[in-house]
C-alpha cells in the first residue's frame, strides 16, 4: 500500500507537515500500540533513542512525556503535553516550545489510515510570522528531514503493525 497523501505547507503563522498512509490493522491495534509507545519507541525508527512517560500514563489528557530522537542529525530531546484524546480515533498533543501535533486513525473497510500531523511555529502575530518566516527560510533542509522522518514512522508503522507482532496482539 501506498501512502495516500502527504503535503508539506508554510502558513503565514505556522509550518504545517502532514503525512497518511493506509494500514492492514484495526484503530484498536492503532491504540493499543500508541499506549506502548515507551516500550516500542526505538522500533518505530532507528533515528529513535528513548521516550518516558514523565507523569499520568500515555494516552491521558494532561500527561506529559518526554521523547529522545535525532532529527537532521542532532540529537533532540522533545517534550510533548497530550491535550486530547479520543480513543481509538484522534491524540492531539503539544511539543513544549515547537508547536502542536496529532495522531489520527480513519477507519476503512479492513484497513485505516493512519494520519500523523505536525505544526511547527508560534501562532503569536506579528512575532510568529517572522519567527516562520526565518525559520521556513533559513532551515528548509531541516524541514525536509522532518518531513521525510515522518514519512518513514508511517511506513515503520505500517510494517510494526501488519506484521502481526506478537507483543501488539497480545495487548489489544
Amino acid at each position: 500500500m501506498r501512502h495516500v497523501r502527504q503535503h508539506f505547507k508554510i502558513l503565514l503563522t505556522m509550518i504545517s507537515l502532514k503525512d497518511s498512509i493506509e494500514i492492514h490493522t484495526t484503530p484498536k491495534r492503532v491504540f493499543t500500540w500508541l499506549e506502548r509507545l515507551p516500550q516500542e519507541y526505538r522500533s518505530w525508527h532507528p533515528d529513535h533513542v528513548a521516550c518516558n512517560v514523565i507523569s499520568g500514563s500515555m494516552l491521558e489528557v494532561g500527561s506529559e512525556i518526554e521523547c529522545q530522537e535525532y532529527l537532521h542529525g542532532k540529537l533532540h530531546s522533545l517534550k510533548f503535553r497530550m491535550s486530547k484524546v479520543v480513543p481509538n480515533e484522534r491524540v492531539e498533543f503539544t511539543v513544549l516550545g515547537m508547536g502542536q501535533g496529532a495522531f489520527e486513525v480513519e477507519p476503512m473497510d479492513d484497513h485505516v489510515r493512519f494520519i500523523a500531523e505536525l505544526d511547527i511555529g508560534s501562532d503569536i502575530p506579528i512575532i510568529g510570522r517572522l519567527f516562520d518566516r526565518i525559520f521556513s527560510s533559513f532551515f528548509m533542509g531541516r524541514i525536509e528531514a522532518m518531513k521525510q522522518h515522518m514519512v518513514e514512522e508511517g511506513r515503520n508503522l505500517k510494517e510494526i503493525l501488519e506484521k502481526k507482532s506478537p507483543l501488539v496482539l497480545d495487548a489489544a
